[in-house]
């Protein structure tokens, strides 16, 4: 399924029918709320995993693997990458699975080591693992730690995510049976937001 057909199923259910050119709920819109419900289903999933397995993951299906993403430096032996999105909130760091770094003959290195916020106080401290690059994120990026120079390779990342959200013709990495839970969540944002007042006077004050 891609996201232009999710899209699509939602604005039928929110229109009760195929909505019309000048609706005013768009694609982009749409496809924004879908990014939250993406993150909404995938932390029932994690949630699901403790109550049947007794150990919190999110399964396969809702990961993606992002290619070629630039390392820039930062501080000194510290390196950082900018990631397509904000990872979802799951677990201490468990949004982003694994980092790898790809030179320019496409030979990839073994995955990095995570750390939580935690660990980053104590880290310093310890010995360091040799032929080993740990790594932690903070919002939308990346540091790795690493006296290589990293900038001369490209990062891969595997993290938990609905795809590419910039391409509407991109495959949606959503299980089936959890769909319906973006579905039902985007839908009543969109119903909030359909029955709202609409003020087409210019007079500066809202409607109540």
């Amino acid at each position: 399924m891609t996201r232009q057909h999710l899209i699509e199923r939602i604005l039928r259910q929110v229109y009760g029918d195929q909505p019309r050119d000048d609706s005013s709920i768009t694609y982009n819109l749409v496809n924004e709320w879908m990014n939250t419900g993406i993150g909404i289903a995938a932390k029932q999933n994690y949630k699901e995993a403790i109550q049947l397995d007794g150990i919190g993951y999110v399964n396969n299906s809702f990961y993606t693997t992002f290619k070629g993403l630039e390392v820039e430096p930062d501080e000194s032996f510290t390196w950082k990458i900018t990631l397509p999105q904000l990872p979802f909130g799951i677990g201490r760091n468990e949004g982003i699975a694994t980092l790898q770094f790809k030179d320019a003959n496409n030979k990839v290195s073994l995955p990095c080591i995570p750390l939580s916020e935690n660990q980053k106080g104590y880290y310093q401290r310890m010995r360091p693992i040799p032929n080993v690059i740990l790594f932690y994120p903070e919002g939308t990026f990346l540091y790795a730690l690493s006296t290589i120079i990293l900038s001369n390779y490209t990062a891969t990342v595997g993290m938990v995510s609905g795809g590419d959200s910039s391409d509407l013709t991109s495959v949606l990495n959503i299980p089936d049976d959890f769909v319906n839970i973006v579905i039902d969540y985007v839908s009543k944002m969109l119903m909030l937001e359909r029955a709202q007042p609409q003020d087409i006077t210019a007079d500066g004050v809202d409607n109540k």
